[in-house]
């Protein structure tokens, strides 16, 4: 992620390319009480955008950046935990992420690999 916008603006215009109102909707519907805010991205989208993101210095920045604005960057949050595959750091990302988990649909995305 480069150009003239920073990590952050740039994640959000990607998130917001991805958005889908109706899945939105439903996932309103699904998720009542969140906090968070939704856009309405797909999860396959996610598991994609996660797996470039974590190729980008910007990620460590974002795994830093809690808590996260939207519901989906906590989706993108989760995935990119469950990518990581040094134990010592996966345990310390995720003690760092729990407290920001306050969904079942955040949660069952929390698979990490080496679990």
């Amino acid at each position: 992620m480069s150009g003239n916008m920073d990590w952050k603006s740039q994640l959000e215009a990607q998130l917001f390319a991805l958005q889908d109102p109706a899945y939105r909707d439903f996932n309103r519907s699904l998720l009542p009480g969140l906090r968070a805010e939704l856009i309405g991205v797909r999860i396959p989208q996610l598991r994609a955008l996660a797996k470039t993101f974590a190729k980008s210095p910007d990620c460590e920045v974002f795994l830093h950046s809690l808590p996260h604005r939207y519901h989906e960057e906590n989706h993108l949050h989760s995935f990119l935990i469950a990518g990581i595959k040094d134990p010592e750091r996966l345990l310390e990302e995720l003690e760092r992420f729990l407290p920001y988990v306050e969904n079942w649909s955040v949660c069952d995305s929390l698979t990490p690999r080496l679990f």
